[in-house]
């Protein structure tokens, strides 16, 4: 067997090296793979941020709930609601939270922050749950945003996942009208009456014009038109009466 330079059975050794350090390489990165690539299952299938009712005036109260469904062993979670703080107010103390845990809502001014946790031995929330329900007030009219900003999603082993921002329904709109002055203006009247108020059953009025000789309660009146054959006829008749007496007495006279 011929010997091997020196030089040259270094230069196989390291090659020899190089390509061994290689294979275990890959084959440690191989072997852990499957070990290090944990799945974690999908804790939820759909959230819906809801607003209701929808429409409202200003100084009516809106109430904003974030659904989840599909939940799987939901033992904590963070949520970030985000609100247009020149339309709605945050009503302090409104959050309404699962039965069976802890949590609580912090205002920023924009951005309410919910933290929630079960407690002791309460299981993870499943299925469709409604993880927080807030009451928000209308302040100004207009349209008025909101919108689940973050989230995250804990479950009994620790184990999180975030809550997707941009899914559809994750954001919601209230829209918020003026609240009119129903009060009627000065000269509206406030009745259909006209200008003289006057009520054509009860016969009441201003009074105003002649008279028109009737009255409401089916009365003739006498005007002067009417008055002056009668008035001719009675002066006739104490006429014909004096001229009567008058020859009586003339007659006994004689």
């Amino acid at each position: 067997m011929p010997e091997i330079p020196p030089a040259r059975f270094r230069r196989l050794r390291a090659l020899a090296s190089g390509v061994a350090f290689t294979a275990a390489t890959l084959l440690a990165f191989g072997a852990a793979s499957p070990a290090s690539a944990v799945v974690v299952p999908d804790s939820y299938e759909t959230a819906t941020l809801t607003a209701a009712p929808t429409s409202v005036s200003v100084g009516d109260t809106i109430t904003v709930s974030a659904v989840f469904t599909g939940l799987v062993d939901a033992y904590a979670y963070e949520l970030d609601i985000a609100y247009d703080p020149d339309l709605l107010a945050f009503v302090a103390d409104s959050e309404i939270l699962p039965t069976g845990g802890f949590g609580s809502a912090t205002d920023s001014g924009s951005e309410i922050a919910v933290a929630a946790t079960r407690l002791g031995t309460s299981p993870g929330l499943t299925g469709t749950q409604t993880l927080v329900t807030l009451t928000f007030t209308a302040l100004e009219a207009g349209d008025a945003s909101l919108d689940i900003a973050n989230g995250r999603i804990v479950d009994s082993s620790t184990a999180s996942s975030t809550v997707d921002s941009d899914a559809p329904g994750t954001s919601t709109t209230v829209e918020i009208t003026a609240d009119e002055d129903t009060e009627p203006g000065p000269g509206d009247g406030g009745s259909d009456g006209g200008s003289d108020g006057g009520d054509p059953d009860t016969g009441s009025g201003s009074g105003s014009g002649s008279g028109s000789g009737t009255t409401t309660d089916g009365s003739l009146a006498v005007t002067g038109a009417d008055a002056a054959p009668w008035l001719i006829l009675g002066a006739g008749a104490i006429a014909a009466i004096a001229s009567g007496t008058v020859i009586a007495v003339r007659r006994r006279t004689r």
